[in-house]
């Protein structure tokens, strides 16, 4: 369970990190608070959990960006989880309208229990793309390879809506899965 908890922190993170919009195509520099809720769903477990998630990016060129993560989800019986992502990341745009996006960094979960706290650090991949259907609307998606040191490796896939109600602004859901946990999110981007 405790592996399950970590992989879906760290993904949820990395889930939410995508970008903007723009007259001049794809953005990545971006601030982006979020809600998520959690569901670990398998033959002994059923536990939900919810909480925030926080990041940020920013655009150094049209090709790359560096990123910050932080999200923390409480679990029924006084389990929670944080999650710290740092990366940077690769967009290959394939029009104004589409991008191919790579990203790897660091990430550094906390797990804390009534009986025990423990902490895991470890590497992420990513590979996904991004593309603006209208100019409105944002279809993103990506699969992601999470390595901690001691939970292990997890894959995870996300899928996710941006609606843009300006240059500056959007609003959005996506959903993430990892074995048998699911994450939900909603939430906002603000860009500059």
């Amino acid at each position: 369970m405790r592996q399950r908890l970590f992989s879906a922190a760290a993904t949820g993170v990395l889930a939410l990190s995508a970008g903007a919009a723009s007259a001049d195509g794809l953005s990545y520099s971006y601030l982006a608070p979020r809600w998520a809720e959690t569901e670990l769903e398998d033959d002994t477990f059923d536990i939900e959990g919810d909480g925030f998630v926080f990041n940020g990016s920013l655009e150094f060129s049209e090709t790359v960006h560096l990123f910050v993560g932080y999200e923390n989800l409480e679990f029924d019986d006084n389990v929670d989880v944080s999650t710290r992502l740092i990366g940077g990341g690769l967009a290959v745009p394939l029009s104004s309208r589409a991008d191919l996006v790579f990203r790897g960094g660091f990430v550094d979960a906390e797990f804390e229990t009534p009986f025990f706290n423990e902490d895991d650090e470890g590497t992420f991949l990513s590979a996904g793309a991004r593309v603006l259907v209208t100019p409105e609307i944002e279809l993103y998606g990506d699969f992601r390879s999470i390595n901690l040191d001691d939970a292990g490796d997890e894959e995870s896939t996300t899928i996710g809506l941006e609606f843009y109600a300006s240059d500056s602004f959007s609003v959005g859901p996506s959903v993430t899965w990892v074995d048998d946990v699911t994450t939900y999110t909603l939430g906002g981007r603000i860009y500059f």
